[in-house]
């Protein structure tokens, strides 16, 4: 992040992105070019479905690139957190897994809110080619905000507002309160969390045989680098502004924050279903019906797993997971086994085998050993293609999206322990705090879910808890 003198006022630089006068709302010092790119009013088309994608049980999923033809892949994962009666609970800004510092970061420059349900993390698209070209590239989030990035992008919007020389980010910072006529009627319902978009410009998709020159992220200190252990093309993109300059990477890089609805409602417990351990999953679009499924109860040396290769499907569209038939197993075994699962069915997806890989390295930590009980399911293509459009021109071949979406239960018995927790605060037990304190990310949704069920809607001790969790950019927490 680089600060420009500009007259009186400064520009924000953010990997070659204008930060603007919230007074004018309109980009500062940027190529007229790029216009379209960077007006929030501008839309992004959405990429039609290719014909030709894989679909589950149509054909057998190539493992590797064939060697011909214009080809991308996505993989990426949308986490939520919801109470025992599948309310979804706000307060999913933090971290879980530090990025290295090149990564464009949005929330580190300009605020963070508590305010979003869902935390759109580490989408990664690759490119296959079987000779180099370039091809332009953007994609929209009409239900939230593109958060961090990386290579560096030509525009992205909504923009951040530079004020009075102090970086201010209108929509993600809760702190923010529009002074000037224009802000007021740009930001009039307060922190309007949507119509994201992400502008990379022409990226250039090199050689098959051509080296990838990256910069460093140390396998042992980020995850980040599972994701480049894949045979796809390098990627390199020109930093704007710049006469030279560029960045490299093996693929495009985003996260994003947001609220929409799922494809699935998912509860804790049910007929069958003992407490602590059970979810009924309900499949919300019988046109494009769930992929695979998978039921994780998680404690501190053990675990058990379902897998439900058919989605619910073969369930009409709703299924009872009670883990009554699931071995416990030790840690290690267990994650090894659940890393097995997995993969297969991330193979019949339509994504090549080591992306499958690359996918289930980067999160088996957080998926598989933090302890709790979450359902992993594999989201329609058209659910994808709806909430996150793709634009790429020229047009490939075939895209394949694979999203898998993260669904933390808070069962009955944990709300329970939260609510009592909070009634403690509230009562001057200082001792209280440290319950919340152990739960890293999600001590912000789990201490909303508490406060109502207690119905602690007021100024309360737990409400000043609360505000100091949501500022924080919380990232590990105790057994994360």
């Amino acid at each position: 992040m680089v600060t420009y003198g500009h007259g009186a006022s400064s520009i924000l630089v953010l990997g070659g992105l204008f930060a603007v006068a919230c007074g004018t709302l309109a980009p500062i010092g940027s190529d007229p070019s790029h216009a379209a790119a960077q007006d929030p009013d501008a839309s992004i088309p959405a990429t039609a479905t290719v014909p030709g994608a894989y679909i589950p049980g149509s054909t057998t999923p190539e493992a590797k690139y064939p060697g011909h033809g214009f080809i991308v892949h996505e993989w990426g994962t949308n986490t939520i957190v919801v109470g025992s009666d599948g309310s979804v609970q706000r307060g999913l800004h933090h971290e879980e897994e530090d990025l290295p510092a090149f990564v464009y970061d949005r929330i580190k420059a300009g605020g963070v809110t508590g305010s979003v349900e869902v935390k759109m993390e580490t989408p990664v698209l690759y490119f296959y080619s079987d000779a180099a070209l370039d091809a332009e590239v953007q994609v929209s989030f009409p239900a939230g905000v593109m958060t961090q990035w990386y290579p560096s992008a030509r525009g992205f919007t909504p923009m951040l507002a530079d004020i009075a020389g102090s970086v201010v980010d209108p929509v993600m910072d809760p702190k923010f309160s529009p002074k000037l006529d224009a802000c007021i009627q740009r930001f009039s319902d307060g922190k309007a969390i949507e119509n994201g978009q992400l502008d990379w410009g022409t990226v250039h998709i090199g050689a098959r045989t051509d080296r990838l020159t990256a910069p460093d992220a140390p396998l042992a200190q980020y995850t980040w680098s599972h994701a480049r252990a894949v045979d796809a093309n390098p990627l390199r993109v020109q930093k704007p502004g710049a006469a030279v300059d560029h960045e490299e990477e093996r693929f495009l890089f985003y996260r994003g924050l947001g609220n929409f609805a799922l494809p699935a409602r998912i509860t804790s417990g049910g007929p069958g279903s003992y407490e602590g351990s059970g979810v009924s999953i309900l499949d919300r679009d019988g046109a494009n019906p769930l992929g695979s499924t998978f039921v994780l109860d998680v404690g501190a040396t053990s675990a058990k797993f379902a897998v439900h290769p058919e989605g619910l499907a073969a369930s009409h569209g709703a299924l009872i997971e009670s883990l009554s038939g699931a071995t416990s197993m030790p840690l290690d075994a267990y994650a090894d086994a659940l890393a097995a699962a997995m993969t297969a069915e991330l193979d019949k997806t339509g994504l090549y085998h080591d992306e499958a890989v690359g996918m289930v390295s980067t999160w088996r930590r957080q998926w598989f050993r933090t302890p709790g009980l979450r359902v992993l399911y594999f989201a329609p293509q058209a659910w994808t293609d709806t909430q996150i459009p793709l634009a790429i021109t020229p047009k490939p071949d075939r895209i394949t999206r694979v999203m898998v979406i993260r669904t933390e239960v808070i069962t009955t018995e944990l709300e329970w322990v939260d609510v009592a927790a909070v009634r403690g605060i509230n009562a001057g037990d200082a001792t209280a705090t440290a319950h919340f304190d152990g739960l890293g990310r999600f001590a912000e949704p789990r201490l909303r879910r508490a406060r109502q069920l207690v119905g602690d809607a007021g100024p309360s001790a737990a409400a000043t808890l609360l505000a100091k969790i949501s500022g924080a950019n919380t990232t590990l927490g105790t057994g994360e």
